[in-house]
């Protein structure tokens, strides 16, 4: 079994490099010189970005269509091409042993090839909470798969958790942020720890593998834990903001723009990116937190036409910008992509607008 799948493997691997050189060759893949910071010499209007968790509509437009070739990775990138195969292979696995259902929850534990569900613990498998079918078929598996001396010689490549509060918060989180553009109020940092990122995959997908497995969109005051558990670090951040919109935004004005925010976002497999918009037609602030490794999947960052600039994250950094100002998000090659997205509402200082009490 283990020669077929290295077989599977090394052909997929090789049809993926040629079809990468082919679109080298063919003039298709290409690449684009960016400035560090400009204005765009042109607005576009649009109606609010089409989020998972709202109900606007959007007018696309078509300038700039070149930001979805991922000019980042080489064309010739094994390894790259390596994870998308084995991405691919363990989806097929588990479809075929009718664990489809389970991909999410087992993907957040750890688990990206077969044989790494051998190294869940029997008390793992039971903290996965499964039905009674699927604990079954896993269990099955589990021991087809299990090698003692393979097991003992692979386990420290494989980090496998299915704890969902394992107390990783800390009550003084450090931002570390980033200036990308001061002149339009661009902005990186971390809001998470790697850690803390697992561990709210785990949250999340737990609780969807019970109501909805093939969720792509999901407010996060319906994960059971995650707001209580990260409460008290976007409080943290929302004090920050005012230090970092110096004198811009009114003292207690930020909140949350609905109850259904902070909600988080999935690709799951091959996806188009969203196409260029703006969140809101008057100066809010948006904010995407990457929960996902960057091996897991391929492409994705976010494109701001003002800088003519992709922004790709690592996993548990964020990136913050005006909402109304475009952007747009980059085609998602493979695997699986999880964000955490908030929409925030506040009073700035030069504005009559007012949003109510906040933070």
């Amino acid at each position: 079994l283990s020669l077929i799948v290295i077989i599977v493997m090394f052909s997929a691997v090789t049809f993926l490099i040629l079809l990468r050189l082919n679109a080298l060759a063919s003039g298709l893949v290409h690449s684009r010189s960016h400035t560090s910071c400009r204005k765009s010499s042109s607005y576009h209007s649009s109606l609010d970005a089409p989020s998972l968790l709202r109900s606007a509509t959007m007018d696309t437009i078509t300038e700039g269509t070149g930001l979805y070739t991922d000019e980042d990775i080489p064309a010739t990138d094994i390894a790259a091409a390596a994870r998308e195969t084995e991405a691919n292979l363990f989806r097929v696995e588990l479809d075929k042993a009718g664990l489809s259902k389970c991909h999410g929850m087992l993907h957040a534990s750890g688990c990206r090839r077969l044989p790494d569900l051998s190294k869940l613990t029997p008390s793992q498998i039971t903290s996965l909470d499964t039905n009674e079918s699927d604990n079954a078929i896993i269990s099955r598996m589990w021991s087809d798969n299990y090698n003692e001396d393979n097991n003992n010689n692979q386990i420290a490549d494989v980090k496998l958790s299915t704890i969902v509060d394992d107390g990783v918060y800390i009550s003084d989180q450090s931002f570390n942020f980033e200036v990308i553009c001061a002149e339009n109020e661009i902005y990186q940092g971390r809001l998470f720890t790697i850690d803390q990122c697992n561990q709210l995959k785990r949250m999340s997908e737990y609780h969807a593998y019970k109501v909805n497995s093939g969720w792509q969109g999901m407010p996060c005051k319906s994960i059971p834990g995650f707001i209580p558990t990260t409460e008290d670090i976007f409080r943290q951040l929302f004090r920050e903001f005012y230090s970092l919109f110096p004198g811009t935004i009114r003292e207690g004005s930020i909140q949350w723009e609905s109850d259904n925010e902070p909600h988080l976002v999935k690709y799951n497999g091959e996806a188009k990116g969203a196409p260029l918009h703006i969140d809101t037609s008057h100066r809010s602030i948006t904010m995407n937190v990457l929960l996902s490794d960057n091996d897991d999947f391929g492409g994705g960052g976010t494109y701001l036409q003002v800088i003519d600039k992709t922004i790709k994250l690592e996993q548990g950094e964020m990136l913050i910008h005006l909402g109304n100002l475009e952007h747009a998000g980059a085609d998602i090659t493979f695997g699986v992509r999880q964000l955490l997205v908030a929409f925030l509402e506040c009073e700035w200082e030069d504005s009559e607008q007012v949003t109510g009490p906040g933070l």
